[in-house]
C-alpha cells in the first residue's frame, strides 16, 4: 500500500468527504506536508481502508473526499486476546505496540498478587494512543481494544468464553506452549494467553485459573520479562495458527 495511513475517529464512507483535525492533520500537513490533490489512506478501526484524496488543506484541518472503500486482508484468522499483567515504565507502551502488530484482537489488562504498580495509578489513554499509530504502522484496518483493569476473579469468570485460555507459567514443568497451538490448529478460533507480572502468579492464582478451565503453559527453560514473555508468546500463536 502506497498511500500514508491516518486515523478518523468518527464513521467513514465511500463517496464521503471528512474534515480531518487534531494531531492527524498536524502529521499530515506539517510533516508530510501534504498538498490538495495527494492520495492517502484514512482507517478509523473497522477493519476497512478508505482509499482519499486531499481537496483542500486549511490552518485547522483538511478536507478528505473518500473515494473507494476496501475490507483489509491483513487481519488474523483468530481472534486472540492477551490479558497482561500492569508493569512499571515504559513496558505496556512496548507490549501494545508489538502485539498490535503481531495481530492481537484485543488487550485486557490486570492487577495481581505480585504486580508491581496498582490499577488506580495506570491510565490507558497513551496507550490507546499507541494501539493507533502501531496499526497505521504495520497495515492494519483493525485497532486492538484495550481494557481493563481487572482482577484475578474477574477473569477467571471469563475463560469459559473462549475456545482455549491459556496462562505462562514459569513453575510449569510439562506442558509447553508450542506443543499445546500445535494441537489447536483449525479448532480454536477465539484464544485468550495471560501473561504476569515481573513476580508471576501466586500458586493460588494459578489454582484458581486452573479449576476454571484455563490451560497452564511453559515458555520454555529461561524466565523471561513480562514483555518478551507477552510478545513471544502472542508471536508464536499468531506464527502457528494464523
Amino acid at each position: 500500500m502506497k498511500e500514508k495511513r491516518f486515523y478518523f475517529n468518527g464513521q467513514l464512507t465511500q463517496n464521503s468527504t471528512i474534515n480531518l483535525e487534531g494531531d492527524e492533520f498536524h502529521h499530515l500537513a506539517n510533516v508530510m506536508r501534504a498538498r490538495v490533490g495527494d492520495k492517502l489512506c484514512l482507517i478509523n478501526g473497522d477493519g476497512n481502508f478508505y482509499f482519499s484524496v486531499i481537496k483542500s488543506i486549511n490552518k485547522k484541518f483538511a478536507e478528505i473526499i473518500i473515494e473507494k472503500a476496501e475490507k483489509s486482508s491483513n487481519e488474523p484468522n483468530i481472534n486472540l486476546t492477551l490479558y497482561q499483567a500492569l508493569a512499571k515504565g515504559d513496558k505496556l507502551s512496548l507490549i501494545v505496540q508489538k502485539a498490535t502488530e503481531i495481530g492481537v484482537s484485543e488487550i485486557c489488562l490486570f492487577e495481581s498478587k505480585f504486580s508491581d504498580i496498582k490499577a488506580n495509578t495506570h491510565k490507558t489513554d497513551r496507550l490507546d494512543t499507541v494501539a493507533v499509530s502501531a496499526s497505521k504502522q504495520c497495515g492494519r484496518a483493525t485497532i486492538p481494544k484495550i481494557f481493563g483493569c481487572l482482577s484475578i476473579k474477574e477473569i477467571a469468570s471469563k475463560i469459559s468464553q473462549y475456545d482455549k485460555f491459556i496462562v505462562a507459567y514459569e513453575n510449569e514443568d510439562g506442558k509447553t506452549l508450542a506443543s499445546l497451538i500445535k494441537n489447536l490448529s483449525n479448532v480454536a478460533k477465539n484464544i485468550a494467553i495471560m501473561i504476569g507480572a515481573e513476580g508471576g502468579f501466586s500458586e493460588d492464582e494459578i489454582v484458581l485459573l486452573k479449576n476454571s478451565g484455563a490451560e497452564i503453559v511453559s515458555l520454555g527453560k529461561r524466565i523471561l520479562r513480562t514483555e518478551t514473555a507477552a510478545i513471544a508468546s502472542t508471536a508464536l500463536i499468531m506464527q502457528l495458527l494464523d
